[in-house]
């Protein structure tokens, strides 16, 4: 679609539409702090409880069968698409035979999902360095990912439905309780001396719980849905060509944050694998804060786009790219200025050294995720699929074939800045130009809101924490948690009274007490 075919109208709101945003990023932090707690406390328990060789078995096994993830083929985007463009222009009816066409392409590639989950049990130890006595293991823990993977895609449909509608607290609602869950299964394995299977056997039971309630709320708020056994061959089209390309975009853009770990174990040992994975887990929780108002902008950006809103699609962009980097910022500072310090007191000394190089690498790349993020998926609710694609696709070709070339003479941190420096030559060059041409939204304007006007917004506190670190050395993990919490005011003082514009902070306030008794 071009940018002339987007027409102007009125905008809905703005005092409904900010008290909707700001209710659905509150509910996916929620979500996100929950597996954040989680993450923390479970992650050295399996490190030690498994020992290094094993997690890194657990680590590239688990990343393997997460492309078969994939097999959704961009389904998922396109039900939440038409489903929020449906209801963009008060039309819900069209959710039952989108729904149900999806729903039978989603059964038949969980079936798929299986089958080559199977296939990767039994030819990843002949390609991976996976010691011998983990053989049998590597199956089976392949077969069990490959079904949570299965049960996830039919679980697609229903949660394409809950997105479409911007139901984020839903989504919250799921999330927390698949994560409790698996919290428990997980205590209950390394209670009982488990290993790898039993692992294995953990996640999927959770997953499967996440999916059952995921159709139950799904079917609750859509009542007027009627799910169909067949699927219809128009839909079918329809789906194909909006989530063929975010597919690609998909695949291209887990290739990139996947393919490191693949890399490391394929030419380097499995030690390799697990310093890397450590890096990549705290960066991977930092990405998901943001997500909690990225994944709110494709939904809204479709919204708009069918009610023909060029102006509010370009605040949008400009909006979600500064509040993302908002966000990330004083993570991806931490990480550069503290990361070896926080990894050697939270995993031990042995990692904090070579962890923490690779964090710091990722942390830069993280610093510019937060906008490109946030500009993708307007343009991906914007029917601007091709082009973000094409990026993505770009991007990692560059970026995979860095890894190869490095991944001999550098080793694990030349995997590192294989990941990043694609990344940030992307954010500066062709994201800007790229939602010029597509919404016409000022290179300038998207430079200064997405970096600039962060950058000075958290100046103070990257500062505070650089001298912290150099004066101020943190002897344990409970002192590390304090000297940010002190330091933490400072960071969010700047974000309100610098990141965020007066009509900003107000209409925040109005939502506040407008939902004091919710």
């Amino acid at each position: 679609m071009s940018v002339e075919t987007v027409r102007s109208g009125p905008a809905p709101p703005a005092g409904a539409a900010a008290s909707r945003a700001i209710r659905n990023v509150l509910a996916n932090w929620t979500g996100y702090v929950v597996g954040l707690l989680v993450n923390f406390f479970l992650s050295p328990l399996i490190v030690n409880h498994l020992g290094s060789s094993a997690y890194g078995v657990w680590t590239l096994l688990v990343t393997l069968t997460a492309y078969l993830g994939l097999l959704d083929l961009g389904i998922r985007s396109a039900v939440t698409r038409y489903v929020a463009r449906g209801e963009g222009r008060g039309d819900r009816a069209t959710a039952t035979p989108i729904v149900s066409t999806a729903l039978a392409i989603f059964t038949a590639m969980a079936g798929l999902a299986l089958v080559a989950s199977a296939a990767l049990g039994l030819i990843a130890p002949s390609v991976f360095h996976i010691p011998g006595e983990y053989r049998v293991s590597a199956l089976v823990v392949a077969v069990l990912a490959g079904a949570s993977t299965g049960v996830a895609l039919v679980n697609g449909a229903f949660g394409g439905v809950i997105v479409g509608l911007q139901r984020f607290d839903l989504v919250c609602v799921v999330d927390v309780v698949t994560t409790l869950v698996r919290a428990a299964l997980v205590l209950g394995v390394v209670a009982h001396g488990g290993g790898l299977v039993e692992l294995a056997c953990a996640q999927f039971l959770a997953s499967l719980v996440g999916a059952l309630l995921t159709v139950r709320l799904g079917l609750r708020i859509h009542p007027g849905l009627r799910l169909r056994p067949s699927w219809s061959r128009p839909q079918a089209r329809l789906i194909v060509s909006y989530g063929g390309y975010a597919f690609v975009a998909q695949l291209a853009s887990s290739s990139i944050e996947r393919a490191g770990v693949i890399v490391l174990g394929a030419f380097l040992p499995m030690t390799a694998v697990t310093v890397f994975a450590i890096a990549g887990g705290l960066v991977d929780y930092a990405r998901a804060l943001a997500g909690g108002i990225r994944t709110t902008l494709a939904p809204r950006a479709s919204v708009l786009e069918g009610g023909g809103q060029r102006e509010a699609l370009q605040a949008l962009t400009l909006q979600g790219a500064r509040y993302c980097t908002l966000l990330i910022l004083p993570m991806a500072a931490t990480f550069v200025l503290r990361g070896s310090t926080f990894i050697g007191l939270w995993m031990g000394p042995a990692y904090g050294g070579p962890s923490g190089a690779v964090l710091a690498v990722l942390a830069v790349r993280l610093v510019f995720f937060g906008a490109t993020g946030a500009a993708a998926n307007v343009l991906l609710g914007a029917s601007r699929e091709r082009a973000v694609a094409r990026v993505f696709v770009a991007e990692a070709v560059v970026s995979v074939g860095a890894m190869l070339l490095l991944v001999r003479p550098l080793g694990v941190l030349g995997v590192a800045w294989a990941t990043a420096a694609p990344a940030i030559a992307a954010a500066l060059l062709v994201w800007p130009w790229l939602l010029r041409v597509s919404l016409g939204v000022g290179v300038g304007r998207y430079l200064v809101s997405s970096w600039v006007r962060p950058l000075a917004a958290l100046l103070p506190f990257i500062v505070a924490t650089w001298l912290v670190e150099r004066l101020w050395r943190a002897p344990s993990l409970p002192v590390f948690i304090g000297q940010v919490a002190i330091l933490m005011p400072m960071a969010l003082a700047g974000l309100w009274y610098v990141g965020l514009s007066a009509a900003e902070r107000r209409s925040c306030l109005d939502a506040v007490r407008a939902r004091r008794g919710w």
